[in-house]
């Protein structure tokens, strides 16, 4: 359980817009504020001037996409009267809008918005096998990259690229095929170190500088921007590589060290100095679990591509997760947002079988093995499966197992103690692998410097090394050879497993589009692996995409055609290729955007629709039509005959039955229910030359006595295709959801309920007594536990005595912009404690009550001796704060305080 005063967010007045992330990502006492004018900053200085050893600025930023400043706070000192020593005065994190600074600022006329900074982690990516073979990293029928290097002579000559995703980890940019150097003349010509001095001497390491974006880390999942920075823009002739967009100029901002995260206020810096750079195109492989497009890098992000950068960003690697896992900054409505689709072949290490002749199968090393013996693979089924390898195995002995490889499957204890029962029996190694892999996924096992050789293989290899030792005698003999083998994945040209599913809790459309992110070979720091390997993840996707983006604007350009950087948005998405699921329908749009990028036909094609794509939102009533206009424009000299289709997908079942509000996780992307659609003038129409023909698209909705399932997202691809050559000329995504998002239950069955702090998982009686005494040497809170179905803009509790009068509002809330938690165990409820403090705020209103024009220490205001009681509302998907109606009511028991 995760605590709801660091799991949500807090809201004072109207000045403070943010998003729900996990409780460790909250950065403590830390804000970005941003002001309402341009000229803002020397205002805030100097009437902050009586508070300057309150509080220190981390980044200042005053330019066209945004301005104002991120700070912590600091504590005042009290003289205290007994020895004269200054003291702090004591604040938590939940009291920060009594400290004088930030009460200031959420007053002041000339402050927009206040939001929290959260802690950006690591970009997550995928290890894959290590390797140090040399091949293109795609196939040019998925990518369409050879075509347009062939054929058009397009390289990205002159484009600017600004990468802040793997920039978090710096660049080795002395690897030949990033070009051997940095600044004028070299490949990756801009770029700043927003690492502090302090943090990498924490690591061993010597800084370089604020001017030097170099990648010092030295560990092994170090790498993360070299990586994306050869998928863009790498090119090594003798490795046989070259990337997408080979000529492209690189600009590197590296945000993180080599441990740890970094706050959302220095990734907003690093945006800010890739815009003033003028970077065309900015790549964001890197991001926060976030529905909601009001996250202070959404915002940002949003911001840049305004003023006509495009944003490329990942859609997550939440895949398990269900429906609204998309992240921040990509959740911003025109940043696109990035999912992944799997690579069609990527070299690997493979393991021979005697067995098994003609076949090949990869494997990966564990964290600390290098090497790996041949030998013969132990003999040990029991019931039709092979031993966990924990200490307590009987199954395996000296007789059976000495001088042999071990084969275990994972769960029971630690890699560590499994490789510690192979080695007493005189075991030479240990392969392993996962009985609950998806899609037969490899995993690195973290194993320790002086453990026995360790591999895994896929889940499909040991099934069947089980089903032969299940009938045969002969032994198997297992070698591994030094070359590696280009391997061809069961999942190739499917959606990953780890890509997230949209939309935004806005119902946007979200993923926008799909890049090729798993599987994906390119460079890394010369200390992993030579230089090369595989990694995974919509990190891997999102520069595909960005890469594909600087061809484009380099054809544009050299044709002296004008476009917008939203044309090529949706450009892209137009003709992007419909990924099928495996049963030949198309994947649903929240779950592949558009489709798989096909920047060569989005070159070539005359034909462009706009919108491109379209979200029909929620369902007011079943028996209404949902309406929308789409403006086709066909650049041909010619005109074209088309007629205009439905491709409908499989609608997502966010809900396992009708009677559960609880979504799946994953969600279940293969239900039935499809919807028509009507187009008016007209099905089949003709488009003039150099003209733009309006059409009207209307969805008519399922007979709702047909639906065995609640709240289904529908979807499917509107097709613009040819008459004459059936050739499909273009295609926007689509998607809704049948019903009406205001009545969907915030609150799973049972919650919210009152417990205490000590033991969360006990609730209390509906109308039972609290007895908060104040006075005991360990208190115990009264706590509200949570437990959202789905995402809700606001949240709030207010303090109200026995005469049914309201006192104010809890410290710590409001809460805002708040994810709904998930069946995941330590996201599973959210809770809220009480302090028996309040806040006063005015009757009937939201706002807090300023006492002193500059109040200094805390002045939240301690209950007296009394029966008390907690109101929490919560606002309803797309419900009207000023609507009572709209709101979700719960009222606690009596709370009797003793002071």
């Amino acid at each position: 359980m995760r605590s709801l005063a660091s799991n949500l967010i807090l809201l004072i007045a109207t000045f403070i817009f943010a998003c729900t992330i996990e409780a460790t990502n909250i950065i403590p006492r830390s804000y970005i504020v941003e002001y309402a004018d341009a000229d803002n900053h020397d205002i805030i200085n100097n009437d902050l001037s009586q508070y300057q050893d309150l509080y220190n600025i981390h980044h200042t930023y005053s330019s066209a996409i945004f301005h104002g400043m991120s700070f912590s706070l600091k504590d005042p000192v009290h003289t205290k009267p007994s020895n004269h020593r200054l003291v702090p005065v004591a604040y938590s994190t939940v009291n920060d809008k009594t400290h004088p600074v930030f009460n200031h600022l959420s007053i002041h006329p000339a402050i927009k918005r206040i939001y929290p900074i959260y802690k950006v982690p690591r970009p997550q990516w995928i290890p894959n096998i290590k390797n140090a073979s040399h091949t293109f990293p795609y196939a040019n029928q998925d990518s369409q990259i050879l075509d347009i290097h062939l054929q058009l002579g397009i390289s990205g000559k002159d484009i600017l690229i600004g990468i802040l995703d793997s920039v978090l980890l710096g660049i080795d940019y002395n690897h030949p095929a990033l070009g051997g150097g940095f600044g004028e003349g070299f490949k990756v010509r801009y770029g700043k170190n927003l690492v502090s001095e302090s943090s990498d001497k924490e690591n061993g390491l010597t800084s370089l500088g604020k001017d030097d974006p170099y990648d010092p880390c030295t560990n092994n999942d170090a790498g993360h921007g070299t990586h994306v920075a050869g998928i863009i823009a790498g090119y090594d002739k003798k490795a046989n590589f070259t990337g997408i967009a080979p000529n492209a100029t690189l600009g590197f901002w590296r945000i993180f060290g080599c441990e740890g995260g970094a706050g959302e206020d220095t990734v907003i810096k690093a945006m800010e100095m890739a815009y003033e750079a003028g970077c065309q195109i900015i790549n964001l492989s890197l991001g926060i679990e976030n529905g909601w497009p009001e996250d202070a890098m959404a915002a940002v992000a949003e911001n840049l591509s305004n003023k006509g950068v495009i944003v490329v960003g990942v859609a997550g690697n939440q895949g398990t997760n269900g429906v609204y896992s998309q992240n921040s900054p990509a959740s911003g409505r025109s940043v696109i947002s990035v999912a992944s689709v799997d690579n069609s072949f990527y070299p690997a290490n493979v393991m021979d079988i005697n067995v098994f002749p003609e076949e090949y199968f990869p494997y990966m090393f564990s964290s600390n093995t290098a090497s790996f013996p041949n030998g013969t693979l132990a003999s040990i089924i029991t019931d039709g499966s092979v031993p966990l390898g924990c200490g307590n195995d009987t199954t395996i002995t000296s007789e059976n197992s000495n001088g042999k490889i071990l084969l275990l499957k994972r769960g029971g204890c630690t890699f560590d103690e499994k490789l510690t029962t192979a080695k007493e029996v005189g075991a030479i190694s240990v392969l392993f692998y996962d009985p609950e892999a998806v899609n037969n996924a490899l995993v690195v096992a973290k194993t320790k410097n002086d453990s026995l050789p360790c591999a895994s293989i896929e889940k499909k290899l040991a099934l069947k090394i089980i089903d032969y030792y299940s009938t045969n005698t002969q032994l198997i003999n297992v070698t591994f050879p030094a070359a590696k083998q280009i391997v061809i994945p069961d999942t190739a040209g499917n959606i990953s497993d780890f890509s997230s599913t949209g939309p935004t809790y806005e119902l946007d459309l979200k993923p926008s589009i799909t890049g090729i992110g798993g599987d994906v070979y390119s460079t890394l720091p010369h200390h992993i692996d030579s230089g090369w390997g595989v990694r995974s993840g919509t990190s891997m996707a999102a520069p595909h995409v960005a890469g594909c983006a600087a061809l484009m604007i380099e054809y544009y350009s050299k044709q002296k055609l004008n476009v917008t950087s939203s044309f090529i948005t949706e450009h892209m998405q137009n003709h992007a290729k419909i990924i099928n699921a495996k049963s030949g329908i198309p994947e649903h749009p929240i779950v592949q955007g558009a489709g798989l990028i096909q920047p060569y036909d989005a070159i070539k094609s005359q034909v462009h629709v706009s919108p491109s794509q379209i979200s029909f939102n929620d369902t007011a009533s079943l028996t209404e039509y949902k309406t929308y206009s789409i403006n086709i424009l066909n650049s041909n000299s010619i005109p074209l005959l088309v007629s205009i289709e439905n491709i409908q997908s499989n609608s997502i079942q966010s809900y396992a039955n009708d009677t559960s509000f609880v979504p799946t996780e994953p969600a279940l992307t293969n239900g039935s229910l499809t919807v028509e659609l009507e187009f008016l003038p007209k099905r089949n129409l003709l488009l003039p030359p150099s003209s733009t023909t309006t059409v009207q698209v209307k969805v008519v909705l399922p007979n709702p006595n047909q639906l065995f399932y609640h709240y289904q997202m529908y979807g499917g691809f509107i097709s613009i295709k040819n008459v004459e050559t059936a050739e499909s000329m273009a295609t926007i995504p689509y998607f809704g959801v049948l019903g009406k998002m205001i009545d969907l239950p915030l609150f799973d069955t049972g919650y919210p309920y009152l417990a205490t702090t000590s033991n969360t998982e006990k609730r209390l009686a509906e109308n039972a007594t609290f007895n908060f005494d104040l006075n005991r040497k360990v208190k115990t809170k009264p706590t509200i536990v949570v437990r959202l179905l789905t995402g809700t803009a606001k949240i709030d509790v207010k303090v109200y005595n026995e005469n049914e009068e309201c006192l104010g509002i809890i410290s710590g809330g409001p809460w805002i912009y708040n994810q709904r938690n998930s069946l995941a165990e330590d996201n599973y409820d959210s809770n809220i404690s009480w302090n028996g403090k309040f806040i006063p705020i005015k009757e009937n209103q939201d706002e807090i009550i300023i006492e002193q024009e500059e109040p200094i220490g805390d002045n939240s205001t301690q209950v007296e001796d009394g029966t008390y009681y907690l109101y929490l509302r919560a606002l309803k998907h797309f419900g009207d704060p000023d609507n009572k109606n709209d709101w979700k009511e719960w009222k606690s028991g009596p709370i009797i305080v003793t002071n």
